[in-house]
């Protein structure tokens, strides 16, 4: 078997983190050295309870760095109308059972000391806003040159809706990701519309709760569980989709193009957005494509298969 890949997911979980975090933290392909909590979906101090709360769920020792409670320069606008009040949908744990605590440093020096720490590079996936990221290569500028690459989850593969359009991640922190974009570090592009052209339908969430315990969890979380561009049709799976990269790049189509942070302002609107361009000098891996049946089987192998092998259920 090929070496496992060093990895730090910094997340914010959140229905699909915890989709995502599920097939990561079930992957024989990583090595998950850390997982850091960044506000989006809820009070970090939510979001870092769910964060310990999946590891404990799927039984791995992996411990998890709370982030920063806000935006570097905005206020902090939670999604709750589309997660849920705890971040989890409709799904709720007594966080007093928790058996884990968050480690003492803020998540931004916790990445630095894991990557000063390995002797190979790591990756960072980012499947929440990008707070954490920025700290760390403001707070630690050396910390570029050990990391392998960052892998983020937001934007869309072309323009839509004929404007640009904020998606969650970039939106939450438009400052932090141009800090990540101009950082010089390689950078990959999974767009958030993967999640949308994978979802799962009604049929699938109910092979989720009829699966077994986890499936359960998981089918109380898709009940709070709505996302704008899916609706009523099913579970939007985004970040799942970045987690498909890391592990399954073979079903992948990519190109190598240039990304950017560019801010839209009228009336009523001042967001940033993810500008791509495949014209310009290349900065970053753009995917265009997967292979979505593949990706659903692999989810279900996880959820049916895999979770018992691990001895999870």
């Amino acid at each position: 078997m090929e070496d496992k890949k060093n990895v730090i997911i910094d997340t914010d979980p959140g229905v699909d983190d915890a989709i995502a975090l599920m097939c990561a933290l079930n992957s024989d392909k990583l090595n998950i050295q850390l997982i850091t909590a960044a506000g989006g979906n809820g009070p970090i101090e939510n979001i870092t309870a769910n964060a310990i709360f999946l590891t404990e769920l799927f039984k791995r020792d992996i411990p998890v760095a709370q982030g920063t409670n806000k935006p570097l320069v905005r206020p902090a606008k939670y999604a709750i109308g589309a997660q849920g009040k705890s971040g989890l949908g409709k799904f709720t744990y007594n966080k007093n059972k928790l058996k884990h605590k968050a480690v003492q440093l803020e998540a931004c020096d916790a990445m630095y000391e894991v990557l000063r720490a390995s002797k190979e590079k790591t990756s960072i996936l980012s499947i929440g806003p990008m707070t954490n990221i920025a700290k760390l290569l403001i707070n630690h500028p050396d910390s570029k040159k050990m990391i392998k690459e960052i892998i983020f989850e937001s934007g869309t593969k072309e323009k839509i809706y004929g404007k640009p359009y904020k998606f969650f991640n970039v939106g939450y922190d438009p400052e932090a990701a141009e800090i990540v974009f101009k950082s010089g570090v390689k950078l990959v592009m999974v767009p958030s519309d993967f999640g949308h052209y994978s979802f799962l339908d009604h049929a699938e969430i109910k092979r989720f709760r009829k699966a077994n315990k986890i499936g359960k969890i998981f089918g109380k979380m898709f009940d709070g569980y709505r996302d704008f561009h899916v609706g009523d049709s099913g579970a939007a799976v985004h970040d799942a989709c970045a987690v498909y990269y890391l592990t399954h790049p073979e079903f992948f189509k990519f190109e190598k193009g240039f990304v950017q942070l560019k801010y839209f302002k009228d009336e009523t609107s001042d967001f940033g957005y993810v500008d791509t361009n495949y014209g310009d000098k290349p900065n970053a891996t753009i995917c265009l494509d997967f292979n979505i049946d593949m990706f659903k089987y692999d989810l279900f192998d996880i959820l049916e298969n895999q979770l018992k092998e691990n001895g999870i259920i």
